[in-house]
């Protein structure tokens, strides 16, 4: 992701999971999960879909950082 004045840098990553546990687990786990960022903890946000026979229920984690480059090389943001 980018955008703006080009000296930040965005960053998500999502994932679709499927367990047996309930909404309220997950979002207890989460609520006290530490995800690094670049500079600070990583933005966490939770979408869940209606339980499945097959499957379980099944939910996306979005993990989300921004980070301010004053430095047009930095790694974190090529």
């Amino acid at each position: 992701m980018s955008g703006g004045s080009g000296d930040y840098c965005d960053y998500r990553v999502r994932i679709t999971l499927h367990t047996s546990l309930a909404e309220a687990e997950i979002r207890r786990y989460y609520s006290k999960a530490k995800i690094a960022g670049a500079e600070h903890p990583a933005h966490i946000t939770l979408w869940f879909a209606e339980p499945d026979e097959w499957y379980g229920r099944g939910y996306i984690l979005e993990v989300y950082d921004s980070h301010r480059s004053d430095w047009d090389w930095d790694w974190r943001c090529i």
